[in-house]
């Protein structure tokens, strides 16, 4: 399996406009075709400017009409909403290129971030093309091994799973890097270091960086 990180601008997208629009942060959850015209998208919006003069949905709906927004407030400036787009290809061009949408991030200046996962290059090299033949700028950030871009490595994951277990990450603290240290054998200093480096993995995916 091969991963690889995009930068696109896609004509008429809606996550662009109301990310510039709203200063909003927009993650895919979940993406999946409906049929040939039709997506649905689960999604995660953190708006820091809230429009004064229309609610969420409505701005989505007048940026994109065909799109049918279900929305639920979470808090101050944070989303969670069910939207179906009636003219969505994009999730049907990466089923018909072979690929997965791992996530998708918006960023500031109105282009989205994409992991995308496939069994081999060509079918990335594939959505490209049929990215770029939709009028969409597409940069490749880089192309790896899934493996090689696997969330934790298995080291990691134990030193992390470890901590998790005996009460690092509690608050307050039921463990400390000596407790660790010494249910693991490995020295203090290594530790910290394997688990800076585990967050910084795991946060790092989730933002979609």
């Amino acid at each position: 399996m091969r991963t690889a990180k995009l930068l696109l601008k896609i004509p008429g997208n809606w996550f662009g406009e109301l990310s510039v629009r709203c200063n909003a942060s927009i993650k895919v959850l979940q993406c999946i075709p409906s049929n040939r015209t039709t997506g649905r998208s689960l999604l995660r919006i953190d708006v820091l400017e809230e429009p004064t003069d229309q609610n969420i949905e409505d701005v989505i709906n007048a940026i994109s009409p065909d799109c049918h927004v279900n929305l639920a407030t979470l808090g101050p400036g944070k989303h969670i909403a069910s939207v179906t787009n009636n003219a969505c290809l994009i999730c049907n061009l990466l089923n018909e290129a072979g690929c997965f949408l791992d996530s998708a991030v918006s960023q500031p200046d109105g282009r989205v971030a994409w992991t995308v996962i496939a069994p081999r290059s060509n079918n990335i090299g594939q959505l490209i093309d049929m990215l770029r033949e939709m009028g969409c700028e597409v940069e490749m950030l880089n192309l790896r091994d899934q493996e090689e871009d696997g969330p934790l490595t298995y080291h990691q994951e134990k030193v992390l799973r470890t901590a998790y277990d005996m009460g690092y990450y509690d608050i307050p603290r039921s463990a400390t890097l000596a407790d660790l240290s010494k249910k693991l054998g490995i020295a203090r200093s290594t530790i910290d270091v394997v688990l800076r480096r585990a967050e910084r993995r795991l946060v790092s995916k989730h933002i979609g960086r």
